[in-house]
């Protein structure tokens, strides 16, 4: 059943066996994996079920070092997290994400990345990947080109051992926003409550074993939910701040003995590398998997990466890169100039520069044209990510590709949560988040579009114009990792491979902060494959 937590008694102790704090895609497929057995749970959502202001106010804080992203907008607080935020196109005006796993690589300790290495193998992890493509109502665990190339479109045919080919699954955010909320409101055996701030973790005198939480309503109300076993899922800040928080027993917060809760914070910078000038104007006819594409029943899209061997050997963080096809410089300023010329008129003012405007819209008419037939047609607003390949003419109006790539970033323990002296609505500490790209995580955005400009042109695919200068297409993707990092040395990680944390008995996390190192990976098919694996831990626990 779902309850709003404002209309409970204030101050009152809610008894259960499970309690799960965060109800985003970590706390609901903990949940799920509870639904009908006898074990009670109790998942614990700051939100409701839309976007409230003065909730969502509560992700507030600072950042400080490299620019990045408001906070504020970097996640949701309500019932299926920021999955209500994801806006990847997997159909005619449906959305979703991007789904694919950690590589290999990613789980190895590199001996040329500080801080790297996870304690298990990614072949450890398979089973539950896989068991999370069922979570996540995706295709086949497999992403293979292979497997997926064929009447969509073919792989680019690189040369040699530095780049190839991969497949990407797109997944619905339905199940998250909508159907997994019904079906754990019709469970008898998981109560979730909404408008639910947890504000504090209790413990007994030792911090080792957590003997209740508190909980408070914007409104004023609060009270406590005692259980047997606690999982924290509120995303990678906010796991670290709540263990921050918690510090009555321990003053450096919760699982804070060496000073790493908070630390280690990671995202992925998305960079423009340049414009691939294709050899022939065939090679838009011919990349119609690297769009997102169905494909035996299945949004995917292809991309291209380098491989584990040209890593290794020139000590590169993992990246990967997408072909978005793109008008010419002469269409682009069109473009503009048509944008500029409707925001004149609507403003009833007159442009200083609408000669200059209209000659532009006047050179660029051919892609004007298309662009408003195409978009009237679709009910599109115009071509960002996707849906360009399957349209008949569509790719015609394009005569380019920008090649846009993500990089890991490096694990820095600079890069940090800590608690700002600022207070949120319910008088807690915000946070002041420390991130800054280090010299390994530049030296890779340099030579990665290097290689990328080597490899289109000795494969014959064309010429990649470099840009000069550092430009960001997005400053971060909004992927918080890192912040309670898992080692099994308690003196290099907040949990342990289990995701308890280190020297407590009852208090495990789940979410990509307990990533070591981020990948280039969108995380959260691994946070699903590692909520599985958790929540079969705990399943034992219960058990014994």
């Amino acid at each position: 059943m779902i309850i709003d937590a404002r209309s409970l008694p204030s101050e009152e102790t809610i008894e259960t066996d499970v309690c799960i704090v965060g109800a985003g895609p970590a706390g609901i497929t903990i949940a799920r994996e509870f639904l009908d057995r006898d074990v009670r749970v109790c998942l614990v959502e700051s939100g409701g079920l839309e976007l409230d202001p003065d909730t969502q106010s509560l992700c507030e804080g600072n950042t400080i070092g490299d620019p990045y992203p408001d906070l504020r907008e970097t996640r949701r607080r309500q019932f299926g997290g920021t999955s209500h935020a994801w806006e990847a196109p997997t159909g005619y005006q449906q959305w979703g994400w991007r789904c694919l796993p950690l590589d290999e690589i990613d789980f190895e300790q590199r001996d040329w990345l500080p801080h790297s290495g996870w304690p298990f193998t990614r072949s450890q992890l398979d089973p539950f990947y896989q068991q999370a493509h069922q979570v996540c109502q995706i295709g086949p665990f497999t992403y293979r080109i292979e497997d997926w190339e064929g009447s969509a479109g073919h792989r680019l045919p690189f040369q040699g051992d530095r780049a190839i080919t991969t497949m990407s699954q797109y997944a619905s955010r339905t199940p998250f926003t909508q159907e997994y909320r019904e079906e754990i409101g019709r469970a008898d055996n998981i109560t979730t409550l909404l408008h639910a701030t947890v504000v504090e973790i209790e413990t007994d005198e030792m911090a080792r074993m957590v003997t209740r939480v508190r909980v408070t309503c914007l409104q004023g109300k609060s009270f406590w939910i005692s259980a047997k076993l606690f999982i924290l899922a509120t995303g990678g800040i906010e796991n670290a701040r709540l263990l921050l928080l918690s510090n009555k027993q321990q003053p450096a917060g919760l699982g804070n003995y060496h000073d790493l809760v908070g630390r280690f914070f990671m995202d992925r910078p998305v960079i423009s590398c340049g414009m691939l000038i294709p050899n022939s104007r065939q090679l838009l006819d011919r990349t119609g998997l690297y769009d997102i594409v169905d494909v035996k029943g299945v949004p995917v899209m292809a991309r291209v990466r380098l491989t584990d061997e040209v890593m290794r050997r020139e000590h590169l963080l993992n990246n990967g890169a997408q072909l978005f096809p793109r008008p010419q410089p002469r269409q682009k300023e069109a473009t503009k100039s048509l944008r500029s010329s409707i925001t004149s008129v609507r403003g009833a003012e007159r442009s200083k520069d609408l000669l200059q405007h209209l000659s532009n819209i006047l050179r660029g008419g051919d892609y004007v044209a298309a662009a408003a037939v195409w978009a009237a047609i679709r009910r599109l607003p115009g071509l960002h990510r996707g849906d360009w390949s399957y349209l008949p003419y569509e790719k015609q109006r394009f005569s380019m590709f920008e090649v846009i790539y993500q990089i890991e970033q490096a694990p820095d323990p600079n890069n940090r949560v800590v608690l700002s002296a600022e207070r949120d609505l319910l008088g807690l500490n915000k946070i002041d988040l420390h991130w800054q790209l280090n010299e390994i995580d530049r030296r890779t955005i340099q030579r990665v579009k290097e290689i990328w400009a080597e490899e289109f042109d000795k494969a014959g695919i064309g010429h990649l114009h470099l840009e000069t200068e550092l430009k960001f297409d997005k400053l971060a993707m909004h992927h918080h990792m890192g912040t309670t990092r898992m080692h099994l040395d308690p003196k290099q990680g907040v949990v342990d491979a289990n995701c308890k944390v280190h020297n407590m008995t009852n208090l495990f996390i789940a979410g990509s902060s307990v990533f070591p190192t981020s990948g280039y990976a969108n995380p959260t098919l691994t946070i699903v494959a590692l909520a599985l694996r958790l929540a079969n831990h705990l399943k034992e626990l219960l058990v014994d």
